[in-house]
C-alpha cells in the first residue's frame, strides 16, 4: 500500500512539474485561440433561428365514444419509439426533398438547394415528456427560416393525415366488399334454418319434445288400459258364447229381427195358433176339420215367418231365437199347466238377456279394438318422432350455430365500417400546429457559440500538446535526472 501511494504521489508531482514548465506557452496559445474563435464569431454572418411546435393529440372523441381502440393513427409517444420513428419520417429525404421543392430553395450558386443542405440546419427534438415535437432552422435569412419550418411540419402533417385516411378508406373498401357477402352468408344460414323448421315443423324442439314425451307416456297407459279391458270383455265373451251356444252375427241377427213389427206380427199370430192346436188336440183328433185347419194356419204362418226373416235378417235364423214383445215366444216342448209355462217363459227370458248381454259386450270389443288400434297407431307416430329428437337437436343446433356465426361476423364488420365513419371525420385532430414559426427579429448566438466551444476545445487541446512538446523535449536533451530527481523532494528510497 505505501508503494502504491509512493507511486501516486510521484506521478501527480511529476505532472505537476511538467505543467509548471510549459505552463506559459500553453496559456499563451488557449488564450490566442479562443480570442482567434470569439474574433471569428464576430465575423461570421448573423443567422437567424426559427423554431415551431406540433402537437400529437389522442383522439378524446373516440375516446368518450367508446370507439378508442390500439391502431389509432396516433397513440401517445412521448415515452415509447414511437416518437423516433415520427422524427425519422420528418427528417426523411422524400419529405426533405418535397420541402426544398416546395420553396424551390436554392444554394449560393443558383442550383437547388441539397437535401444534406437542408438537414445541416435542421433539428427535431421532443420536448421533454410531452407529446410535442419541436421543429428549429437555422439560416441567414429570418423569413426563409421561418417558411421552412412552418412548410415542414405543414407537409408532414397533410402527409401523416392522407396516409392515415388512405388507410382507413382502403379499410373502409375492404369492408363495404365484405358486408354484402357477410350479409348474403347470413340470409343463406336463416334460410336453411327456415326449411329445417318448415321441413320438420320444429318451433320450439325442447318445449315440443317435453310434450311429445308425456303424450306419448298417455298413450300409452291408455293402450295397457285398453288392453286390460279387453282381456276382461274376451273372458266375457267366452263365457256367453258358451253358454248360449251362438255365433255373434246370429245373435244379432235374432236381437235385430225381435224387434221388427212385423216379425212381432207374425209371431204373435203364430203363438195364436199353436195355443188354439194345444187346445183343440185335448177334444179333438188329428183328422178333425179344426186341426186340420189350425195345421195349415200354422204352416202358412211358420212358411211367411221364414221368408219375412229371410227377407229382413238376410238368412235363415232358428225360430226359437226370436221373441215376443221382449218376452220368450217358444211354446215348442211347452209341458201342460200353468207352472210349466212360466217356467219356459222365465229360461226364455233369460236366455234373451244372455244374448243381449252377448251381442252388446262382442259391440264393446268391437269399439275397444279400434280404440286401441287407433291409439297405437298414434303413439307409433309420436315414437317415430322421439326416435329422431336427436339428430333434429343436433342439425338445429349446427344450423343455429353456423346464423348465430354469420350474424356476429356481419355485426362486428358492420360496428368496424360505422367507427370508420366515425374516424373519417376525426382524422385532422389528431396532429396540430400549436406553435408556427415566425420570422426572428433578433440573430441568433447558436453560430457564435458553436464558434467560440470550439475555440476553447481547440485551445486545450493546443495548451496540452504544448506542454506535452515541452516536457518530451527537456527530457530527450537534458536527460531525465536533470529534470526530476526524486531525492530533492525527500522521497524515500528502498522501498
Amino acid at each position: 500500500m505505501n508503494f502504491i501511494r509512493n507511486v501516486i504521489d510521484l506521478n501527480l508531482q511529476y505532472l505537476f512539474a511538467a505543467t509548471r514548465r510549459g505552463i506559459v506557452p500553453a496559456t499563451t496559445a488557449f488564450i490566442l485561440t479562443v480570442l482567434g474563435a470569439a474574433t471569428v464569431a464576430k465575423l461570421t454572418k448573423p443567422t437567424y433561428l426559427a423554431t415551431g411546435k406540433l402537437l400529437f393529440k389522442p383522439d378524446r372523441a373516440a375516446t368518450l365514444t367508446g370507439l378508442e381502440e390500439s391502431g389509432s393513427p396516433l397513440q401517445s409517444i412521448g415515452y415509447g419509439t414511437q416518437i423516433n420513428s415520427e422524427i425519422q419520417v420528418i427528417t426523411s429525404k422524400p419529405l426533405i426533398q418535397k420541402t426544398i421543392d416546395t420553396l424551390q430553395l436554392k444554394d449560393d450558386e443558383g442550383e437547388p438547394l441539397a437535401i444534406e443542405d437542408l438537414l445541416i440546419n435542421l433539428q427535431v427534438r421532443v420536448v421533454f415528456q410531452t407529446d410535442v415535437l419541436e421543429f428549429s432552422y437555422l439560416d441567414l435569412e429570418p423569413v426563409k427560416a421561418a417558411d421552412i419550418v412552418n412548410t415542414l411540419m405543414e407537409l408532414y402533417r397533410s402527409q401523416k393525415l392522407t396516409s392515415t385516411q388512405v388507410d382507413t378508406e382502403s379499410a373502409g373498401e375492404f369492408l363495404d366488399r365484405q358486408l354484402p357477402l357477410t350479409a348474403e352468408k347470413v340470409r343463406e344460414a336463416e334460410y336453411e334454418l327456415r326449411v329445417f323448421r318448415e321441413t320438420y315443423d320444429v318451433v320450439d324442439l325442447v318445449g315440443e319434445q317435453q310434450v311429445v314425451v308425456s303424450t306419448l307416456n298417455d298413450f300409452r297407459r291408455e293402450r295397457d288400459d285398453i288392453k286390460a279391458e279387453l282381456g276382461s270383455l274376451y273372458v266375457v265373451q267366452s263365457n256367453l258364447r258358451d253358454e248360449i251356444g251362438l255365433t255373434v252375427s246370429d245373435a244379432i241377427k235374432s236381437n235385430t229381427l225381435s224387434q221388427s213389427g212385423q216379425i212381432q206380427d207374425i209371431l204373435t199370430d203364430l203363438n195364436a195358433v199353436r195355443r188354439e192346436i194345444a187346445v183343440q188336440q185335448v177334444e179333438f183328433t188329428e183328422e178333425s176339420p179344426i186341426l186340420q185347419r189350425l195345421r195349415a194356419q200354422e204352416a202358412s204362418l211358420t212358411n211367411l215367418l221364414n221368408q219375412s226373416v229371410q227377407a229382413l235378417g238376410g238368412g235363415p235364423v232358428q225360430e226359437s231365437l226370436l221373441q215376443v214383445g221382449g218376452q220368450g215366444a217358444s211354446i215348442r216342448g211347452a209341458g201342460s199347466g200353468i207352472s210349466g209355462g212360466e217356467s219356459v217363459l222365465q229360461a226364455s227370458s233369460i236366455r234373451d238377456l244372455l244374448v243381449e248381454e252377448y251381442v252388446v259386450n262382442r259391440l264393446n270389443i268391437i269399439s275397444l279394438e279400434g280404440r286401441l288400434r287407433a291409439v297405437e297407431a298414434n303413439a307409433q307416430v309420436y315414437q317415430e318422432r322421439v326416435d329422431i329428437f336427436p339428430e333434429l337437436e343436433q342439425r338445429q343446433r349446427d344450423l343455429v350455430r353456423n346464423l348465430e356465426a354469420a350474424q356476429e361476423t356481419y355485426q362486428e364488420l358492420l360496428n368496424k365500417r360505422q367507427e370508420l365513419n366515425v374516424k373519417e371525420n376525426q382524422l385532422t385532430n389528431f396532429i396540430q400546429i400549436i406553435e408556427p414559426a415566425v420570422p426572428p427579429e433578433e440573430p441568433s448566438s447558436q453560430v457564435a457559440l458553436k464558434i467560440i466551444a470550439m475555440g476553447i476545445v481547440a485551445g486545450f487541446a493546443l495548451a496540452l500538446a504544448i506542454i506535452v512538446a515541452i516536457d518530451f523535449f527537456m527530457v530527450d536533451i537534458k536527460g531525465a535526472n536533470k529534470i526530476y530527481d526524486p531525492d530533492a523532494y525527500n522521497i524515500p528510497s528502498g522501498l
